[in-house]
């Protein structure tokens, strides 16, 4: 029996990986309804785990979709937890020791992520708006109203999100969102790579914001 255990900052294809740059930034995040964000975690966790081994055994993610729609009623999640799943898979048939052995995914705490998309004015479930000391944030319950909380990055990221927040505001960038529980609720949003670098790397070299990014 093989184990592959897995992380929760892994919310896209290996093909997103490779033709796209971020840099994730993670912050504490309140939840004023933290009851409600644990039940999309819980959803979206049993979609990963159910959708290893009918992945496995070859079915497709259009067909998982429809068959797991009841569970977790939000087609970004849904579709961001069946990639998980499926990148999860291919890692596992990239292995030839691995082919044909049973698959047995260790989940550990719970989790969820939602992709980016510039069009959807950086991410439809994971909305944020940066304030002097803190960063609110609001998460899209698929079984009713947004969850809002504060979170805390740490004041030397607020001009990059303020940044950020103005692109993904004007539909020129996105930003792919993970909340995560483990001693207490974590969000991490993923950063296009040239708008990091030109808040925190010094020198700036030339072209830095120039070259658009999409995620």
């Amino acid at each position: 029996m093989s184990s592959y255990r897995m992380m929760n900052r892994i919310i896209c294809s290996r093909e997103a990986l490779e033709n796209f740059q971020f840099v994730t930034i993670n912050g504490r995040v309140l939840f004023n309804e933290k009851e409600r964000v644990v039940r999309i975690a819980r959803a979206y966790s049993q979609v990963v785990k159910s959708a290893i081994r009918q992945l496995f055994d070859g079915k497709s993610v259009d067909e998982l979709t429809k068959e797991f729609y009841n569970i977790l009623p939000n087609y970004i999640y849904l579709e961001t937890a069946l990639k998980q799943a499926k990148t999860i898979v291919d890692g596992l048939l990239d292995r030839e020791d691995e082919k044909g052995e049973i698959i047995h995914a260790k989940i550990k705490r719970f989790w969820f992520g939602s992709r980016g998309n510039k069009s959807d004015k950086g991410n439809r479930n994971v909305k944020f708006h940066v304030l002097k000391d803190h960063v609110e944030v609001r998460v899209k319950d698929p079984w009713g109203k947004w969850v809002h909380g504060k979170a805390y990055f740490g004041k030397e990221y607020l001009p990059l999100l303020h940044e950020l927040e103005e692109l993904a505001e004007r539909k020129e960038e996105g930003y792919g969102a993970v909340v995560s529980f483990k001693h207490y609720p974590m969000i991490h949003l993923q950063i296009p790579l040239w708008l990091y670098l030109k808040h925190f790397s010094s020198p700036k070299p030339n072209g830095y914001g120039l070259l658009p990014v999409s995620i």
